[in-house]
């Protein structure tokens, strides 16, 4: 659900007074979101500048954004995500408007989060900036991102998309990761637990070691055996970051993030052998194939150098080196009781690594970013894919002039170079500030999304091309309103265009014995997409009502496309008040989401794409949970009653929505 847009304040009065209290930069970043100057010079307390002429710890606040200006539809802080119900960052991303996730609904699974129309291969996913997306299929998996990690989750929609990443022409999902700062050490600890063994257990322990040297450790299990046959899944990572404070202006950071997975995929409901309420029957209900998993090794490590050289905590120098090494081993068997070898044994091993250099400059009349990468991609071994190397390079920057002015006027551009090919894009947008209370905003842009490496080379007996692929081109115009304060909280209205000219379609292939659907990739005639996002977040009283509501039309060749709904919502009425003499924060309620029928997309988890769905569109899907968070002292307690009417829906073709079912955790700190 939609996370409040002030819910920060709300938190920070609540807050312990424990000056040693361990805080991250998120917090921070709530005092300077909208000033450009230099906090000591106007005697603000940045924490990132507390305690300098004594040698202690400092970092800049918010190392690793995109944009420490942007607003706050686009951005949910740690202290946010305390207050939203969610397995895993797809239910985060919900919270987002214009956000519609097409959930295989259980965990591990390769949901598809959607911004605008537009499918995950036009999704960036980074972390402090840098890529995570897989470059053998293209995609990153939401539930290989441990949530407590975050610090700030930003959000770009949009004209403005683009410029934060390859292939981010749809959205651009940056995850800022946490820098803790505590001197005495700090645990934190949470858990949750639910039906068919789903359990999520984190830990996170940090400390100074000296004044200059901060150690951060923490890990993640998340586990399942699964509502249906073949949906088992058990998951280990582990995050090691150490942060080493060189002076007052200048920072190294050294992160590693470790992931370890086993997951069935099964591949959803067999909707010819399971029909009606019979797919609903896990006991009854025959699947794709029950005997298909995958194994994922990955490590991700980055070293950054940072730097606030220019005089101002605001102008911050970022140079990171990178490297992401990844082992997919796919395995299915025909029949999960013989003892010959699988029908498909095949490992996947790729690697990217590169450098990627970026500044800020703020004045009080403008704000200047610019960045640039170089990577070495590879595909170091896979029978669909052959061997590659490639070297792609980027360039882009954004000149913003009066961020905090009544009108702020943006130009921005990004030049790509993919497989000795150049790519430029380029946008502007502008916003008019009146009275206080309302915003109008708008902009437009032209992109290009470049093929991946699936789309291009991926070979086996379920793919075919009928010609050449060649990269597609976005055109995108928005325009909209924001009203309200921060007082009664916040609506906001935007209207969008998007025009894909050849766009590269995965169309329904029948000729393959596979049981997972076949593609015919090739490009399409042009898409045309038309809509309408509403995001609210409004408090009366002790009462507040979040949510997000969508629009969608979308057009090819002088047909309807159903690929998405045309109307789809999610959202809560809750109950939110401190009690017993303010030593309880409570919030209540009920939340809910729902979609108009629709044909989505077949998921094929041997290549990790989604095809076409040709056969039965989904009805309308719908669910209704109870909801209670409660926070008190240094724990925030969590009860979600899901699906309280047990209502029968689909996430996406064909995996069954969740039964009714109770789900509960804590999450706890300690200081010791």
């Amino acid at each position: 659900m939609a996370a409040p847009a002030v819910a920060a304040p709300l938190l920070i009065s609540g807050a312990r007074a424990d000056s040693t209290r361990p805080r991250t930069h998120a917090e921070d970043s709530l005092r300077i979101r909208h000033v450009a100057a230099d906090s000591l010079k106007h005697g603000r307390a940045d924490s990132s500048a507390v305690g300098d002429t004594l040698g202690r710890m400092s970092t800049p606040s918010l190392v690793g954004t995109l944009d420490r200006f942007a607003d706050t539809s686009e951005v949910r802080t740690n202290l946010d995500l305390h207050w939203l119900d969610y397995r895993y960052l797809g239910g985060i991303l919900e919270s987002y408007p214009g956000v519609f996730v097409m959930d295989q609904e259980s965990e591990g699974q390769y949901s598809q989060a959607t911004f605008d129309g537009v499918d995950w291969r036009t999704v960036s996913v980074t972390s402090n900036g840098r890529g995570l997306n897989d470059p053998a299929s293209g995609v990153f998996k939401l539930y290989d991102f441990t949530t407590e990690y975050a610090d700030r989750i930003e959000v770009v929609t949009g004209p403005r998309a683009f410029l934060y990443g390859l292939n981010s022409t749809g959205a651009a999902v940056n995850l800022v990761t946490k820098n803790y700062n505590s001197n005495k050490p700090f645990t934190k600890f949470n858990y949750s637990e639910g039906a068919y063994g789903y359990s999520n257990v984190d830990g996170t322990f940090s400390q100074n070691i000296s004044r200059r040297t901060n150690v951060t450790l923490g890990f993640q299990h998340q586990t399942t055996d699964g509502r249906f046959t073949g949906e088992a899944h058990d998951a280990w990572n582990a995050r090691e970051k150490i942060r080493y404070n060189v002076s007052h202006d200048f920072n190294i950071i050294f992160s590693h993030y470790h992931t370890s997975t086993q997951t069935q995929m099964n591949g959803g409901v067999n909707d010819s052998l399971s029909g009606g309420a019979l797919a609903f029957d896990n006991t009854l209900a025959v699947m794709k194939q029950d005997s298909t998993y995958e194994k994922v090794t990955r490590n991700d490590l980055d070293l950054s150098l940072v730097g606030t050289f220019l005089g101002d905590t605001a102008d911050v120098t970022n140079l990171t080196f990178y490297y992401t090494h990844s082992i997919r081993e796919f395995r299915e068997r025909e029949n999960p009781y013989q003892e010959a070898p699988p029908q498909v044994s095949s490992d996947h091993i790729s690697s990217w690594m590169g450098i990627q250099a970026t500044q800020d400059v703020a004045t009080g009349f403008q704000h200047l970013s610019a960045g640039g990468n170089v990577e070495i991609r590879q595909i170091e071994g896979s029978p669909n894919l052959g061997r590659r190397r490639d070297v792609v390079g980027a360039l882009w920057g954004k000149e913003e002039i009066d961020p905090a002015g009544p009108v702020t006027v943006a130009f921005y551009g990004r030049i790509d170079s993919y497989l000795r090919k150049e790519y430029a894009g380029f946008g502007a947008d502008g916003t008019l500030r009146i009275g206080g209370w309302l915003s109008l905003f708008g902009g437009a842009s032209v992109s290009t999304r470049v093929p991946n490496y699936q789309e291009l080379f991926w070979s086996d007996s379920t793919v075919v091309r009928t010609g050449p692929i060649v990269a597609e081109h976005h055109t995108v115009a928005e325009a909209g309103a924001a009203f309200g304060t921060s007082e009664t909280g916040t609506v906001r209205l935007a209207l969008f265009h998007r025009t894909v000219a050849d766009p590269i379609t995965f169309s329904p292939y029948n000729g393959t014995a596979s049981p997972f659907p076949g593609a015919v990739i090739a490009n399409g005639p042009s898409i045309n997409t038309s809509g309408v996002t509403a995001h609210i977040d409004v408090r009366f009283w002790s009462f507040s009502l979040e949510g997000n509501l969508e629009y969608l039309l979308q057009k090819s060749g002088g047909a309807t496309l159903q690929a998405f709904p045309k109307l789809s919502g999610n959202g809560g009425l809750f109950f939110r008040r401190k009690l017993v003499n303010d030593k309880l924060e409570l919030k209540t309620g009920f939340k809910g989401r729902f979609a108009l029928p629709y044909a989505g997309s077949l998921f094929n988890p041997e290549m990790i794409a989604y095809v076409a769905n040709a056969g039965i569109p989904l009805g309308t899907s719908a669910s209704a949970d109870f909801f209670l968070i409660g926070h008190i002292g240094d724990a925030y307690i969590h009860f979600i009653w899901e699906n309280l009417a047990g209502i029968r829906y689909y996430g996406t073709p064909y995996y069954p929505g969740g039964e009714r079912a109770i789900r509960f955790g804590i999450s706890w700190e300690f200081l010791n």
